[in-house]
């Protein structure tokens, strides 16, 4: 009996015995966990990415994804750093454990009963045990409400004339919030290293002080911009994880705002400090960036001047034009001066 063949000459009975390719969602928790870990610009993007990317792929795919507990596991210890080695910081090295819904309970004291022996805190056995991927949820919204509530005080600091901004306040901010996403953007759309360098009422060298901190020892990188969201409009929020009362899913992990973007190489370039400006270059910072603001002119800080999608060295180049229209003298500008001439230099290499 002959054997049926494709068009192209192939025995079927042999295709029939091919065994057929390993489907992705198949592979090890393990394997699958380094592949997003390669997707992901830092590690506590992973577990966004498998929702973004693989999870919206089939429902089979979302079914089967929900219940790898080790792939979720991992991806929760993922969320004790923000930054992988390779952003040129030290943050993935001194990062602390990440305090979210798998180890809370265990981290709370215990309480005492007046005999004085200790007792295991109360729990209700109607309560189901939480999932790897609701614990994972819970760890990546307490993340992001940990980093707004930093930004949050930062921002008061940075724009308080009673209280400006200093390394020690700094300092003792990250160490009572930490640990925190260094890199991302939050609700608002600010960021820690933009909010340092946009700081009032303080000297070039305080702030100075405060970038390194960020970069040198809690990995902050320089090339991520905040979300610069006008007066009165509202910031978006992309959901990477959505809920529905009729699936009984939990959580949600939001992802950070949209809006103009503002890098702290423009700000620093735009406001005249050059110590900064050359620092953040010597860290990789992008010199071809465009971001929109506005600021404040040094001669008379009543007048602003508007950028949109500008460079660093385009910014201080029209800063300078604003402050010579008006007025500006010659010493007040030798700053700004610098910045313009570093940025051309570097831009020359």
């Amino acid at each position: 009996m002959s054997s049926k063949r494709t068009s192209d000459g192939t025995n079927m009975d042999e295709l029939g015995s091919l065994k057929p390719p390993m489907d992705l969602i198949e592979l090890p928790d393990e394997i699958l966990h380094s592949i997003f870990r390669c997707v992901a610009n830092s590690p506590s993007l992973v577990g966004p990415c498998i929702c973004h990317i693989m999870r919206p792929l089939s429902k089979r795919w979302r079914r089967e994804l929900d219940a790898k507990r080790d792939l979720w596991e991992l991806a929760t210890h993922d969320l004790s750093c923000d930054c992988y080695e390779s952003n040129g910081g030290v943050g993935a090295l001194n990062a602390q454990p990440i305090c979210g819904a798998a180890s809370y309970p265990a981290d709370r004291p215990l309480k005492r009963r007046r005999t004085g022996r200790a007792s295991p805190p109360r729990r209700s056995g109607r309560l189901r045990p939480a999932t790897p991927k609701e614990q994972y949820i819970h760890s990546y919204n307490l993340l992001l409400s940990r980093s707004e509530s930093a930004i949050l005080e930062l921002q008061e600091h940075a724009h308080s004339s009673n209280k400006p901004l200093s390394l020690s306040m700094l300092k003792k901010l990250l160490k009572e919030y930490e640990p925190i996403a260094i890199n991302r953007r939050v609700r608002t759309g600010g960021t820690f290293l933009v909010e340092v360098v946009r700081a009032r009422y303080v000297k070039e060298s305080v702030i100075l002080k405060c970038v390194k901190l960020l970069i040198d020892h809690h990995g902050a990188s320089p090339n991520i911009p905040s979300a610069e969201v006008a007066l009165g409009s509202a910031s978006t929020i992309a959901p990477v994880y959505k809920s529905s009362a009729a699936s009984g899913e939990v959580g949600t992990c939001l992802s950070s705002s949209t809006g103009r973007e503002l890098y702290p190489l423009i700000i620093a370039a735009a406001r005249g400090m050059p110590k900064v400006v050359k620092y953040l270059l010597s860290v990789g910072a992008n010199l071809d960036s465009r971001g929109s603001s506005r600021f404040r002119l040094y001669s008379n800080p009543r007048k602003s001047v508007k950028g949109v999608d500008l460079t660093a060295l385009e910014f201080a180049r029209k800063m300078m034009e604003g402050e010579v229209k008006h007025g500006v003298r010659r010493e007040d500008s030798r700053e700004l001066l610098k910045v313009i001439s570093l940025l051309e230099q570097q831009q020359n290499l």
